[in-house]
């Protein structure tokens, strides 16, 4: 795979090559960047995440998602992750075309096909791409959802959106949409980005430790941000309490001091490695008590995924040398061609 070139976005580019662009460096005039290992450990550790801070389980309309149906969300999302992933696979499966977005099609399709019109239209790339139209999307679906049947949808449908009121289903329609394209945009990338770095063969002999290895090389969260606070101030004195602070894996996953060959896509640096996320600076989900709740669903989707790839014989195509990775909040391949090889 040596011979493949990988292009980043400019900005993604200088901050794997500018050596100004390490340690602690500052952004702008309230931001600083943080690429040491034991530092981004202690920021991660320093104080629980912000609600604000967070991607899909952020406040709703100004109210923070209550603890239940956090826990209501990620049971019914595990439990359609491993329906997927036990379930026989799906001989009509398209697999074949550009990822990630073929990938995105596929998941919706396994995940969510089976769910009522029209919740499952909020699982639709478009409307994950309409940000100035989601909200009053979220009001239109919520109105709409009332009284469908959901005997045969997804777990995570049957439990959200069978809420008694319009206020309290437009808040789990808006969670349901948020919660679904995370997942299958997540997967889609991650997919995609191991179908870049790995071989088949490797695949099949070990996908857990090609899908870690290309966690440390392309941690699809590739930074973290943090607010500013008092907590991070202490911990260095290039840090005021003013500054908000990116914590930025793509970097500290990457560096030499800690990672031999640190740039070179290597599975095998963890084999026996019972538990990644326990080894010193690796975070691609984030760090202990903020670890992203769905991590194991993701893992699991993927797994099942790149195994298919593999096992059905379809995979990058030979003739692509090169591919572009913008800078986007997933980090993958733009326009990665898979076809049967």
């Amino acid at each position: 795979m040596n011979h493949r070139k990988t292009h980043f976005d400019a900005e993604l580019r200088r901050l794997l090559h500018d050596p100004t662009q390490r340690e602690v460096f500052r952004i702008d005039d309230a931001t600083v960047g943080v690429t040491n290992g034991p530092l981004s450990k202690a920021i991660l550790a320093a104080r629980p995440m912000y609600e604000p801070e967070r991607i899909v389980f952020k406040p709703i309309r100004g109210v923070p998602v209550s603890k239940a149906t956090l826990s209501t969300v990620m049971k019914a999302v595990l439990q359609d992750a491993r329906r997927v992933a036990d379930a026989s696979p799906d001989p009509d499966a398209p697999l074949e075309g550009i990822w990630p977005q073929a990938g995105y099609r596929y998941l919706q399709r396994r995940l969510y096909a089976a769910d009522p019109w029209p919740i499952r239209a909020l699982v639709h790339r478009i409307v994950n791409q309409a940000s100035l139209f989601k909200p009053a999307l979220d009001v239109v679906m919520a109105r709409l959802t009332g009284g469908l049947p959901f005997d045969t949808a997804s777990a995570l449908a049957t439990k959200l959106v069978g809420a008694a009121s319009e206020r309290q289903r437009r808040a789990t329609v808006t969670l349901y949409r948020r919660t679904t394209q995370s997942i299958c945009a997540t997967v889609s990338s991650l997919v995609t980005n191991v179908l870049w770095l790995a071989s088949p063969s490797e695949v099949r002999e070990n996908s857990r430790n090609c899908i870690t290895e290309t966690l440390r090389l392309l941690p699809p969260a590739w930074m973290y941000h943090r607010g500013a606070c008092r907590e991070f101030a202490k911990l260095d004195s290039r840090i005021r309490a003013t500054d908000d602070v990116l914590v930025i894996p793509l970097i500290t996953q990457r560096d030499p001091d800690i990672w031999p060959e640190a740039d070179s896509y290597i599975p095998d640096r963890w084999a026996g490695v019972s538990n990644p996320e326990a080894s010193d600076y690796y975070f691609p989900f984030g760090y202990s008590h903020d670890r992203c709740l769905a991590r194991e669903l993701v893992l699991t989707l993927t797994e099942h995924t790149v195994r298919l790839l593999a096992e059905r014989g379809v995979w990058t195509d030979k003739r692509q040398t090169s591919v572009f990775i913008p800078m986007k909040s997933l980090l993958a391949p733009k326009r990665l061609r898979v076809v049967p090889i």
